[in-house]
């Protein structure tokens, strides 16, 4: 189901997906009642495949997503399911108990939840998407007697948009049961503190930890190795870094072994450090992740140094001495050379 090429999935998506069902609901907490929807929405039309499609895209295209498998005796697997024989009285189900976490905890915006029955390389599949509310303006037209007048009104409940981001969304192989989610911690008043409510109180699961997520992990890791060898945290960082990539553009997944081997090589002691930390932070070791969805923030090594100058160096040329070298000065200062420039062009 899950194509592993970002760019292919992107140009394909329009041939692989076929949309059989999608439905509204509303879920707006200051209503005290969910809108449930009794039909649902005309699938037919360009606006609403093209939509449905750029939430999928969302979910799947984005280097937050997180993936899990849904066990059988969880109840949610037989609300999923149920979708397939009765799409309208299955997403009620679904939408309710969503309401039912939603409504106790106003730190959470109100939205409406979109739900899409669809196939994906002709598995089934099913979307739940979160259509967070955001404030615009609009025009209406009003009559005082005979008088037509136009006015400016304040609208609370405008959708996002195709382009706009949406901070939930979830897509589940019906089949499989494997989910694939993207979510953002709110404050859940019962609890005091902040969490991941779509998986741990939506779905009542606790996925892996999504790409973004594992690079941050290594990322931390790195720090405190390289803090209690007292290596310089700049550089070991930028190696991090590349070696990332390299992982990603060659294995398609992250390989901690090869992360470890780049960095640290035979010091037996540096690697145990970092090994203990990662697995101490909830590191996933060889999950899937592409380098086109960690995006272009990944293809360059950047630099603020502490007089405030910013560097942006193309990974492909930081290691090159022809170009850049990062000389330790024995008053413990760093200096940065960039050479051979034959041209210098102002980005105002």
């Amino acid at each position: 189901m899950w194509d592993t090429d970002k760019r292919e999935r992107k140009r394909r998506l329009t041939k692989l997906i076929r949309i059989k069902e999608a439905i509204l609901h509303i879920l707006d907490i200051n209503t005290n009642e969910p809108i449930f929807s009794y039909a649902g929405l005309d699938t037919s039309e360009r606006m609403m495949i093209e939509y449905i499609e750029a939430m999928v895209a969302k979910v799947e295209d984005s280097d937050s997503m997180k993936d899990g498998i849904l066990e059988e005796d969880n109840q949610m697997t037989a609300l999923f399911k149920n979708c397939q024989s009765d799409f309208v009285e299955g997403t009620k189900a679904l939408s309710e108990k969503f309401f039912n976490v939603t409504k106790l905890n106003p730190e959470i915006p109100p939205a409406d939840l979109l739900i899409a029955h669809f196939e994906l390389d002709e598995v089934p599949c099913l979307g739940v998407f979160k259509l967070n509310y955001s404030d615009s303006y609009t025009h209406f037209v009003s009559y005082e007697g005979d008088i037509l007048t136009n006015q400016i009104i304040l609208n609370r409940a405008i959708l996002p948009s195709q382009r706009q981001a949406i901070q939930e969304g979830l897509v589940v192989n019906l089949e499989q049961m494997v989910y694939h989610v993207i979510e953002k911690k709110h404050m859940i008043a019962e609890l005091g503190e902040k969490v991941n409510y779509f998986t741990e109180m939506f779905l009542e699961d606790t996925p892996k930890p999504s790409l973004k997520e594992n690079i941050s992990i290594i990322k931390k890791a790195v720090q405190k190795t390289s803090k209690a060898f007292n290596d310089e945290e700049f550089q070991v960082l930028a190696e991090t870094k590349e070696a990332i990539v390299t992982s990603m553009q060659e294995d398609n997944l992250i390989d901690n072994e090869k992360i470890a081997e780049a960095l640290f090589g035979d010091n037996f002691a540096k690697k145990q450090k970092y090994f203990e930390q990662v697995e101490e932070l909830g590191y996933v070791d060889r999950a899937p992740a592409e380098a086109a969805v960690a995006g272009p923030k990944y293809s360059k090594q950047k630099f603020r140094l502490d007089n405030g100058i910013e560097i942006s160096i193309p990974l492909e040329l930081y290691k090159d001495p022809d170009v850049v070298e990062f000389i330790n000065n024995p008053d413990g200062t760093t200096s940065v050379i960039i050479k051979n420039i034959e041209k210098i062009k102002n980005l105002f």
